[in-house]
């Protein structure tokens, strides 16, 4: 066991009076986790998790008729929600458990057992830096896995021997990965050598847990201020790579390929690009990257296959747009004539920013964007709505149009007015259409 007497963290007054209450009731309230770790990094920018040896239904009953409100939220696991009635901060509370886990990583305990140990709480956690409790009135600091040698020398090391902690638990695999580029740790040897020899216990995580972790990682530099560093994403990315995880993750390419060919074509180095985008392309730069690595083409079906329910469970309208990002980044890599760069841009005008400012991920040039902003100044139309006349024009002035055919004059004329944009007044338009017919 490791006591720091010296370390006083900077922690609310509601926490320490809630702490009060504990000592009252003869027990020691702690902080754990995440705020105790950053805190020995040098900054606190996370929320505060707390644990001690008093059952939830104990604290219930304590805090009654207190400053304090209590929700529970995990019977089984003795989770409750603690929020000061003065202040409306939030704390989560665990009650000290030992947990035990069937075969196969699927991350759910099998048992869980309270206890009062605060060791034995311990050694059922992920990581060492995760593991360090805070003494909330005596400040001190509470280690007895050496978590805070690794957190100090930025090291990921599992709190268990390496095959026990993924074995019990397949998700910690993700974690590992998700936690290392989050706070730009490196992974202990052994740690990462069992990950990678353990991988195939992600075969029973959920979707949606796989949807958590990788958005988690694809914005892993945005997590913290404090640890800026555009490559971390990427460094996440490339274990996965390794360690053959992506198989296991994308269901749906899965199914229809194969693990062990996905696996094999996205261990080869393809993540080029992902440390020049910014947020807002993350995910279509890793989406376009996977399936130029795949050898698939870019529609919505490939796209949906990465990104839908049995890729990283994205809404549908998520999936559409970024189908239309990319088949139109695609597109615009073939195009150099203006007359269809013009066009191209009025059929994307929707997407077209996005379009263009992705293409400077990938290094592509600036015709598009010279073109799109000549095209903004002449005030060309880039849609039905902006086109000076509308139907009912062509019904008074042009009754030998067919009604079925107003749609396909409007779209023609829409064309006309990329090339010549004077064209778009209700006057020119009509003569042009009535030159047209005749």
């Amino acid at each position: 066991m490791c006591y720091n007497a010296n370390m006083k963290l900077n922690i609310p007054q509601s926490l320490k009076e809630l702490a009060k209450y504990f000592s009252l009731a003869g027990n020691k309230l702690y902080i754990v986790g995440g705020f105790v770790r950053n805190s020995l990094l040098g900054f606190v920018e996370t929320d505060f998790d707390i644990c001690g040896p008093m059952k939830y239904e104990d604290v219930e009953i304590m805090l009654q008729n207190s400053v304090f409100d209590v929700t529970l939220i995990n019977k089984n696991l003795g989770t409750l929600h603690i929020k000061s009635k003065i202040s409306e901060e939030v704390f989560e509370y665990t009650t000290f458990r030992k947990e035990s886990y069937s075969q196969g990583g699927a991350h759910r305990p099998e048992k869980v057992a309270f206890v009062k140990d605060i060791k034995k709480d311990a050694i059922r956690r992920d990581f060492t830096c995760n593991a360090i409790y805070y003494d909330i009135l005596e400040d001190k600091i509470v280690d007895f896995v050496s978590g805070v040698q690794d957190t100090l020398q930025k090291t990921l090391r599992t709190v268990n021997v390496p095959d026990k902690t993924f074995d019990d638990d397949g998700l910690r695999i993700l974690r590992l990965a998700r936690i290392s580029a989050e706070l730009d740790f490196n992974i202990n040897e052994e740690c990462y050598i069992t990950a990678k020899e353990k991988t195939s216990n992600l075969k029973d995580i959920s979707q949606e847990r796989f949807h958590r972790e990788i958005l988690q990682m694809l914005f892993a530099d945005y997590k913290y201020d404090a640890i800026k560093n555009p490559h971390c994403p990427t460094k996440a990315i490339n274990f996965l790579n390794d360690w053959g995880a992506w198989g296991y993750i994308l269901r749906s390419l899965s199914l229809e390929h194969g693990t062990k060919w996905v696996n094999e074509k996205l261990s080869k180095p393809w993540v080029q690009y992902l440390d020049n985008a910014d947020a807002i392309h993350r995910i279509s730069v890793f989406t376009y990257e996977i399936l130029k690595a795949l050898d698939l083409p870019i529609n919505l079906e490939n796209v949906d296959k990465i990104l839908g329910q049995n890729g990283l469970m994205l809404s549908k309208k998520e999936v559409r747009l970024q189908a239309s990002i990319l088949t139109a980044l695609n597109e615009q890599n073939v195009l150099h004539d203006e007359v269809a760069i013009r066009k191209f841009i009025q059929k994307n005008h929707n997407i077209i920013l996005r379009v263009i400012d992705l293409s400077k991920v990938f290094g592509g040039n600036s015709q598009f964007e010279h073109i799109y902003h000549l095209m903004k100044l002449d005030k060309v139309p880039m849609s039905l709505k902006e086109l000076a006349i509308g139907g009912q024009e062509l019904i008074k002035f042009c009754p030998e149009i067919e009604r079925e055919n107003y749609s396909h004059v409007l779209n023609s004329l829409l064309e006309v007015c990329a090339q010549i944009p004077e064209l778009n007044t209700k006057e020119n338009l009509l003569t042009f259409v009535k030159r047209k017919i005749i």
